[in-house]
């Protein structure tokens, strides 16, 4: 399957035109995704011990599992797992570029899978597999996604898969600006995007 790379609206040249300041366009819009095209996401993230208990203290995790490391123990961990909604997030922010950055709204998630449980010091990699797609039934503005999202450890084991949904931007509709964000005029659309 086709690994494609994250479209980036070339900026350099246009920071003159619009008063030293650059516009930069990430994302995919729905023209770009191709069904079993399969996107690697970049950088990974190593995740420490004090994220782990900090999340779980922040978020009110009541479970011992995941602040204290002796009852962990006692469980057959070899120390506190990190939580498996901290492991979710980061997995998804590493998908946001490739993914979501032209998304109008995550119509949902489903299939959530936590085969393996993920430790400090683990690095948690990001892929996703684009499923389906379609247009959208009652707005000729855009398209809904149908993805595979799957976390990876730094062995390779998975450690979470997920599927979802997206709704996002068709190109044509939503023009990438020319000028700065709250500048007065768009010179390569109507700035009108049909909400």
């Amino acid at each position: 399957m086709p690994i494609f790379p994250v479209p980036r609206t070339p900026c350099g040249a246009r920071a003159k035109a619009m008063g030293g300041r650059r516009v930069v366009s990430y994302g995919r819009f729905y023209e770009d995704f191709e069904v079993g095209s399969v996107l690697d996401h970049h950088w990974g993230r190593t995740i420490t011990q004090a994220e782990g208990q900090l999340f779980a203290t922040w978020t009110m995790n009541a479970s011992p599992l995941y602040f204290n490391e002796v009852y962990a123990r006692a469980q057959g961990h070899p120390t506190t797992p990190i939580h498996p909604l901290l492991v979710m997030n980061v997995v998804f922010g590493l998908s946001v570029e490739d993914l979501s950055e032209q998304a109008l709204a995550h119509l949902g998630y489903w299939r959530m899978r936590f085969p393996k449980p993920v430790y400090p010091g683990d690095t948690l990699l990001s892929r996703s597999e684009v499923l389906d797609k379609r247009l959208s039934d009652s707005k000729d503005d855009r398209g809904i996604v149908h993805v595979r999202t799957s976390g990876t450890n730094q062995h390779g084991d998975e450690v979470l898969s997920y599927e979802r949904k997206i709704l996002v931007k068709k190109r044509a509709a939503y023009p990438v600006l020319d000028k700065a964000p709250g500048s007065a005029a768009v010179a390569s659309g109507s700035g009108k995007h049909g909400g």
